[in-house]
């Protein structure tokens, strides 16, 4: 049995106005073609839909249950239409970014919202990690782009722009030692726990500020801030990740005598060079590198 969409539509039209009539004005059809179809639908189910004993046709128990039915699949039909329809205007059918974990998720949810509004057919996979693991995804071809705090940039098949710069500032618990002191010296910090970002390989922040004597190297930098609230040690980190903890006195900036001006660190969108992109790759391309990250 090869089930006609035309028959389920009128069917499922029928149902909903009330009368094949009604059914055929909203199709343009004629009313014999929408009470024909509708009879040449229940012949292959072997179901009657519609009791046509009275002035208007009356579903059936049965019938209302397959209507249901019916819907979802005209549904998925239109779906499937629209989605080949966006295809074949170079849409991109997928798009996988990947994100180093500092990257504002606030900002980052921004573009992602527009992006599902603009290109509702194409499907979105975010893939997080810290470092270097970013680069290595998009190298790899598992991403289709990635932001983050570049190590270096070896490979000549990796595009790359410069974003903005992530600001960062030391912390400290409020009953650490270190938070107690007015002016912080390079030899205070190298008595204490610092925590240290990582990637997977081990690799850091270029440049990073290393003092402690005692490192905890840690792929995370939610992991480091819940360690430094809990007061086990301080970290340099992203200002946007502890703003809120240093406002409501969760944490306090240490005022490090180094920081003649503020630490930051760059942060890069990178996509393959040779690797072509649709016009959602494109769209999402042009709208992360407005990205803020102060």
């Amino acid at each position: 049995m090869g089930l006609s969409l035309d028959h389920l539509e009128a069917f499922v039209t029928a149902a909903e106005t009330g009368s094949f009539s009604a059914a055929a004005r909203r199709l343009g059809k004629a009313q014999s073609a929408v009470s024909t179809a509708v009879a040449n639908l229940e012949i292959d189910l072997g179901v009657q839909l519609f009791e046509r004993s009275g002035k208007y046709p009356a579903i059936t128990g049965e019938g209302e249950v397959l209507l249901r039915d019916a819907r979802a699949i005209l549904a998925r039909c239109s779906y499937f239409q629209d989605r080949a329809y966006a295809f074949s205007e170079n849409i991109d059918a997928r798009i996988r970014i990947a994100v180093d974990e500092i990257v504002p998720h606030r900002a980052l949810v921004e573009v992602l919202e527009r992006f599902g509004e603009t290109f509702p057919e194409t499907e979105l996979e975010i893939l997080y990690g810290t470092l270097k693991d970013i680069q290595t995804l998009v190298e790899e071809d598992r991403a289709d782009m990635g932001l983050l705090i570049p190590i270096d940039f070896p490979d000549k098949t990796v595009s790359s722009r410069l974003v903005a710069y992530m600001p960062y500032c030391p912390v400290a618990a409020p009953g650490h030692p270190l938070a107690e002191l007015v002016e912080v010296t390079t030899e205070d910090l190298e008595t204490h726990r610092e925590f240290i970002i990582a990637s997977r390989g081990g690799e850091r922040i270029p440049d990073a500020i290393i003092f402690g004597s005692r490192t905890w190297m840690i792929e995370s930098n939610y992991v480091i801030r819940d360690l430094v609230l809990k007061g086990m040690g301080y970290a340099f980190l992203p200002r946007h990740l502890v703003e809120e903890e240093i406002a409501a006195g969760h944490l306090v900036r240490l005022s490090v005598t180094l920081e003649q001006t503020p630490h930051q660190v760059p942060v890069y969108l990178v996509w393959p060079s040779a690797k072509p992109l649709g016009k959602a790759g494109k769209w999402v391309l042009e709208e992360l590198a407005k990205i803020e990250c102060g």
